[in-house]
């Protein structure tokens, strides 16, 4: 048996002591998970806009202010966390780029590629938008799908990392984030 790793457990064991009320754990966790975070924020970046106002800490930042502001607050391990994290991030993104693009909405839509993370860019915040809506649709039909949808495109965590998170098998997260592709490749393409 694989031993853990020891951040991984002192991560689980600070987020069970936040769950029991202690605030100050939180801390602990971001001291612990800030850089791992920061390198998914990473991959939401705006690179080609200078007056955009998100860039990776502030990302950070907003996802870790509405972490604290939800009443969910019994994360199971670091992965469920994450995935929590990635949720965050997710609304984030969408909350700043729906506001800065409600003028243009529907203007120039076009085929999306879907890869495993992207990067936002001015360019890109109409990809990002069709994404979303498609991952709500995809929600509609399947949640499963949805959330490791959400987990692998929005938080780009690990199979492995949305296995444990969901309680199954890396199989079952394979297959399903195969279907799920296949699923928003086929909604993205149409007009």
């Amino acid at each position: 048996m694989a031993m853990q790793n020891p951040d991984s457990e002192a991560i689980t064991m600070w987020l069970h002591e936040w769950r029991d009320g202690k605030p100050e754990a939180m801390d602990k966790v971001m001291a612990l998970v800030y850089d791992q975070l920061k390198q998914m924020a990473h991959r939401y970046t705006l690179r080609e806009n200078p007056d955009h106002t998100l860039n990776t800490t502030g990302l950070v930042h907003d996802a870790y202010i509405k972490i604290l502001g939800q009443n969910q607050r019994s994360y199971e391990n670091r992965a469920h966390f994450y995935a929590i994290v990635s949720t965050c991030m997710r609304r984030v993104i969408m909350e700043m780029v729906r506001s800065r693009n409600a003028h243009k909405r529907g203007n120039g839509a076009h085929k999306v590629p879907l890869m495993d993370h992207f990067l936002i860019s001015d360019t890109d915040a109409d990809q990002i938008i069709s994404v979303n809506d498609a991952l709500v649709k995809l929600g509609e039909f399947d949640p499963r799908l949805a959330e490791i949808t959400e987990y692998r495109y929005f938080g780009g965590m690990k199979m492995e990392e949305i296995a444990k998170a969901l309680g199954c098998s890396l199989s079952s997260v394979k297959r399903d984030w195969k279907l799920a592709r296949l699923w928003l490749q086929s909604e993205l393409s149409e007009d």
